[in-house]
């Protein structure tokens, strides 16, 4: 696991690659390596950060561009398993900037409410420290008007397929320049899509590019 990978390699400057979705990780895993008095970077090469991610510690510290004299580097834009379920595997003694950037995490599931082993976790990671109340804020009540721009055009071009079980959207370059949105939002309103009854997958597709898939979730 990541941790070990560290220890093993005793890598002395670290570089974390993170994007708005996995921020949340990469901020805990930040915390984690610090307190292996390691050199560590947050890097986002790709996009801008999301301001409602200020509510997860170390916003301000993630850079643009890698550092070259990094002699590891951790991808955490594409893993899937909760870092938290590793950090717990391995008895890691989670603080206060650790649990938040954890729950933040949370939040940002799409089943984050209807799956019981979320709720579990972010329970425990209350009792951890968590800052539930700023986290909320952040994410579910500092919502952008770029976000609801970006979510009328979406929803305008919905069609259901497959029974009403996979949900269609379209999208192309001016839908983002005209309304301000990045993909951090057409990925949030991907994902409330997700709770029309029985849509069970979203599909998105670039209708300037002879609907080329763009992303699924």
């Amino acid at each position: 696991e990541i941790w070990k990978v560290i220890e093993q390699l005793k890598s002395k400057n670290i570089s974390i690659l993170t994007d708005n979705d996995s921020f949340g990780d990469a901020s805990a895993l930040y915390t984690y390596i610090l307190r292996l008095h390691k050199k560590v970077s947050l890097v986002n090469t790709e996009s801008q950060m999301n301001i409602n991610l200020s509510c997860i510690p170390w916003r301000d510290k993630v850079k643009k561009t890698l550092s070259a004299s990094s002699d590891l580097i951790i991808d955490l834009r594409k893993n899937e398993q909760p870092l938290y379920e590793l950090f717990k595997k391995h008895a890691v003694i989670i603080n206060e900037k650790m649990a938040t950037a954890l729950y933040a995490s949370y939040l940002q599931k799409p089943d984050c409410y209807s799956s019981k082993q979320n709720i579990l976790a972010l329970s425990e990671l209350v009792l951890l420290g968590a800052k539930h109340d700023k986290c909320i804020l952040g994410l579910k009540k500092s919502l952008p008007l770029a976000l609801f721009r970006i979510k009328a055009i979406l929803l305008a071009t919905l069609v259901l397929y497959d029974n009403a079980k996979v949900a269609l959207m379209s999208i192309n370059k001016d839908d983002l320049q005209k309304t301000g949105a990045s993909m951090y939002d057409v990925n949030l309103a991907m994902i409330e899509t997700l709770n029309l009854v029985h849509v069970q997958n979203v599909v998105l597709v670039n209708e300037e590019n002879e609907n080329k898939l763009v992303k699924i979730i």
